[in-house]
């Protein structure tokens, strides 16, 4: 049979570690951060924020050096880590769809990729004129609904522009995908 002590123990270390780690990330030692705005100089708290200055655009993809794209692989990877690894020890985890396409860090993560990869992110209109050109030319919202379409079946993934003010015209869609869609004749035509 199972022996409760050498069970729990298993267990208790499997979890203390696990917020150990958790813990690295939330709190600097000895910080002189105060009560009233604890964090601020949490290494957690600055790994988000050098992933939003690259999100939002601040840092720009061309000049910067390999260390600091490094630091931003690194800071992608072990975010995703710390808001999906489980306590079991296993470094295997699932990330939601849905996470990636909701507003807050799943986007902010999306736009990081994005700019690793050297990708534009495009609106619809203009993806619609390089999948469907003579469509979009005739008919631009059925053009758009047809990228929608591919955006709600997974062969587009949507982003959000937090800076566009109209929320019909937020959406975004990698220009790579959209060149990869075309090149390989799978865009269709947008129907189910």
């Amino acid at each position: 049979m199972f022996d409760v002590n050498a069970m729990s123990q298993e267990v208790i270390s499997r979890v203390q570690a696990h917020y150990q780690t958790i813990g690295r990330y939330l709190y600097w030692k000895g910080s002189g951060d105060s009560p009233d705005t604890p964090f601020q100089s949490s290494p957690l708290r600055q790994e988000v924020a050098l992933l939003v200055r690259v999100a939002n655009g601040e840092i720009d993809r061309a000049t910067a050096d390999e260390e600091l794209i490094g630091r931003i692989v690194e800071s992608t990877h072990r975010m995703v880590e710390l808001l999906f690894v489980r306590a079991a020890g296993s470094y295997a985890y699932t990330v939601p769809e849905t996470f990636w396409s909701q507003p807050g860090i799943g986007q902010v993560l999306a736009y990081v990729q994005a700019w690793l990869r050297h990708d534009d992110l495009i609106g619809y209109t203009e993806a619609s004129h390089i999948l469907f050109g003579e469509l979009a030319e005739q008919n631009i919202q059925a053009a758009r609904m047809r990228v929608r379409r591919l955006v709600e079946r997974g062969a587009l993934m949507s982003y959000i522009d937090p800076d566009e003010t109209n929320p019909t015209r937020r959406a975004r869609v990698s220009r790579q995908a959209v060149d990869a869609l075309r090149a390989a004749g799978q865009a269709g035509d947008g129907e189910d």
